[in-house]
This record gives structure tokens, sequence and C-alpha cells, in this order.
């Protein structure tokens, strides 16, 4: 068992307290939508921020097989999520691009993916794509798959728009709800409109009333000095906004990418993403405001996305990028600590984005005592999980996303009993299948190519 004797200090800490809950409209934007004969909603004329997007089908029967999303054209893709059907189909998306690699913030050449499996992550399918690049040249953005408390799988699509400052809705979350998620070409719910903000990149959290909360950040904003943008919006079992509320600003916060859960008591705890690893916020009234705690005494995932679930044994998993970070005469120094306690420098991969791992807390987050690495296979970065009836954890994550071939999507199956050993132990388990990798299908970034 690896020990890692971290304390969180939950009491005494000098917290800042943000007390304000505000009016969703005045965050997300007004997202009533115009009648369904206004000129917005009559596609291809009139298009504006409320104009709905679309899903397209891809690699169905009688489809040209020289379509412009086929793999072999990709050069970049990454962000990955996850979900899984009741019947065991895994779904992932992700975003990709034929051209060129992320430019925000308006993400132009950039589409997402929706891909299926029917045996378990063993082969896969790309069989949707998110891409606006039809309605005046938009593109999509962190990608999200999730299961409300119905069961119901949802993806929310994020675009973007070059509107020239004169609509509210240049960039905007869709969300569509699979109609039958056992067929890989299923239909799928007309889009709702979410609002204005971010609220694709982190899974909402469900409380046991069936009520959500999801996180929002305003990537407008980083940097700014007081600034709020790091949010929550909480909404009622029929999707109906009851309140927004925020984290007080902290400029340490890059894209803070904040993913709650329940702890025991009732009282929600978060991480978000900081400068110098993952600092950590409470909140003591149902997500309505936030106290900060500072920097997590166990640093890991410096400036770069982690994930929180609640396990249904009560432990809390964590997903995580194993690094840590100092400066060495002048020079900064990645390195992380072995199972005897010493401090390994990385040698290969000098990067605070690698060593994926999950791990598992005992004590609703204070201490996460035992973990296992998944991945440290060059760059790996932006986890998701979720977890099959049988309680088989499964976690994807992105590795080198234009990096010539890489930029693949791997899937891990693991269970509890694996990490809490620290290694594999149930038959069923495994690491790092291969979803998508373009460089094996004829495709992806080749030497030459600026991205």
């Amino acid at each position: 068992m690896i020990r890692i004797t971290t304390t969180l200090a939950i009491i005494g800490f000098a917290a800042v307290l943000h007390a304000q809950t505000v009016d969703p409209m005045s965050v997300l934007g007004d997202t009533t939508m115009p009648a369904p004969d206004d000129v917005s909603q009559t596609f291809p004329y009139g298009i504006t921020g409320k104009t709905p997007p679309s899903l397209n089908k891809v690699n169905y029967e009688g489809q040209k097989p020289y379509h412009r999303h086929r793999i072999n054209l990709r050069i970049f893709q990454g962000c990955p999520q996850v979900e899984i059907s009741a019947g065991g189909r895994l779904w992932v998306t992700w975003f990709g691009s034929n051209v060129q690699a992320e430019r925000a913030p308006y993400h132009n050449d950039q589409f997402s993916v929706i891909a299926t499996s029917a045996d378990g992550g063993k082969t896969w399918k790309e069989v949707f794509v998110f891409d606006p690049s039809e309605l005046l040249g938009g593109g999509a953005s962190d990608p999200m798959l999730w299961k409300d408390p119905q069961g119901n799988i949802r993806f929310i699509g994020h675009r973007n728009i070059d509107f020239q400052g004169k609509d509210d809705f240049a960039s905007s979350a869709w969300e569509f709800t699979m109609l039958d998620p056992e067929d890989e070409h299923t239909a799928w719910s007309s889009p709702r409109l979410l609002g204005n903000k971010n609220i694709s990149v982190m899974k909402p959290l469900i409380f046991p009333d069936g009520t959500i909360m999801r996180s929002m950040d305003d990537f407008r904003l980083v940097g700014r000095p007081d600034q709020e943008r790091i949010r929550f919006l909480k909404e009622d079992i029929d999707g109906k906004p009851i309140f927004v509320s925020a984290l007080p600003v902290d400029n340490d916060a890059v894209f803070a990418e904040q993913m709650p859960i329940i702890r025991k008591d009732g009282s929600l705890f978060t991480f978000y993403r900081a400068r110098k690893g993952q600092k950590f916020a409470e909140s003591f009234d149902g997500g309505k405001s936030w106290k900060l705690g500072g920097y997590y005494p166990m640093q890991f995932s410096i400036n770069t996305k982690c994930i929180l679930k609640t396990l249904p044994s009560g432990r809390v998993l964590l997903v995580a990028n194993d690094v840590q970070m100092k400066d060495k005469d002048g020079k900064r120094v990645y390195y992380y600590t072995d199972e005897s306690g010493m401090q390994r420098e990385l040698v290969k991969n000098k990067t605070s984005r690698t060593r994926m791992t999950a791990y598992l807390s005992d004590d609703d987050g204070k201490t996460f005592t035992h973990k296992i690495l998944l991945c440290d296979d060059g760059q790996i970065s932006y986890p998701s999980a979720t977890l099959s009836q049988d309680g088989s954890i499964y976690i994807v994550y992105d590795q080198g996303r234009g990096v010539i071939g890489q930029h693949t999507i791997f899937l891990s199956k693991i269970t509890e009993a694996d990490i809490l050993a620290g290694e594999l132990v149930n038959d069923e388990s495994f690491l790092n299948n291969i979803v998508s990798r373009p460089s094996d299908q004829g495709g992806g970034r080749r030497e030459g190519d600026d991205i």
C-alpha cells in the first residue's frame, strides 16, 4: 500500500467567504429561445447565437467514405470524456481538427467527435460529429458526456462563433440527450441552450434529491484581477436554474475546472486548477457560498485538469497527474515520490502533464492514501471517468494532442481493488487501450506540418 501522509487542515485556515448568489440570467444570458418561425431558427437564414446547432451522423451504412471528418485527415485531438449506458455500451467524445491545434477563443476548424464501443472498449467506431463550421465558420470546444439523475446520457457541445462582439451567445453551450444509448446511431433530442459560458469541461454534481450543479467558467476573464468567473449553476430536477454562485476571485486560478463532491456531512468540497497545483474550496450551504482553503497539501495536477468522484463505497476517487514541482538552481524541476518516499526527478517526460494516476481517499478527501499509476507515456492529461453497473471504473485521457505519432485517446478500466493494491488485481481490468489514434489510420501530424 502507498501511503501519502498529507493532511488537509479543514479547520483553522484563513478562509475567504463568498456569500452571494445571483440571478442565473445575469450570468448565463437570456436563454429563452425565439419562436420556431423566428428567422434565427430557420437555418440558413438569419443566423444568430441562438440558431440551434446539430449533430451529424458519420460512418453509417451508405455514407461516402471520403467525408471531411474521417480520421485519416485529423492532425490534432484531445480533451476526452466518457460515459456508459445501462447495457454497457461505452461512449467517448473529444475535440479534433484537420487543420490546426486548439486556438481560443473561437476554435476555428475544430469539431467534436463522438465514438462508441459495444465490446467493452476493445474496438471503437466514430458515429457522430458536432461541427458548427457551417454556421458562420463556428468552432467547437470542450465537449461533454454525462449521465443525468434519470440515467439518460447527455452530450454538451460548446460552440464559438465570431459575431464581432454583437451577439451575447458568440460562445454557447448546447445540450442533447440520447434517446437510445444502446444504438450506435442513436436518435437525439433537440438541443437545449444552457448559456453563454463554458459549462462543458466538468461533469455536473448530482444531489440526492435529483437537482444538479454544473461547474462554469468564463475563460475570457482569465488573468483579469477582481473579475468573478469561477461559478456554479444549480438546476432543479426539470432543468430550471435555481441560482448561480461563485468562488471568490483568485488570480492564481487559470482554467479552474472545478468538480465538487458531496461529503458525508453534506458539505461540498472541490479542487480547482491553479498555477502551482490544485487549490480547494468548500461550501456548507449547498453551494450558495464558498470558502477558499488555499493550496492542497499534496501537490498534483499542476495547472491542469483533475477529477473528483464519490464512489458507491463512500471512498472518493481522484484522477490526476502525479507530478510535483520545485525550483533547483534557478530552474523548474518536475519529480514524483516513489513507493519508498524517495523523490525521483522526471528525466524522459519533463512536464507536469504525465503520470496519470488514480487515487482513493478513505476520509472524504482529507488524504489520498492509495494510488495506481495509469500512464506515464509522454504528455498525458485531461481525465474523465464513469462507473459501470458492476462498479468498474472507466477512465479516459489524452496523449500528446498534436505530437507526431501520438494525439491518442486512451481508455483504462480499473476497480477499487486495483487502486487499493497499487496494481491490477482484477482479471477484467486493463490499462491504456486505444480509443483513437489517427496515425494508426493513415492520419496524424507529419514531419513538416506546422500546426
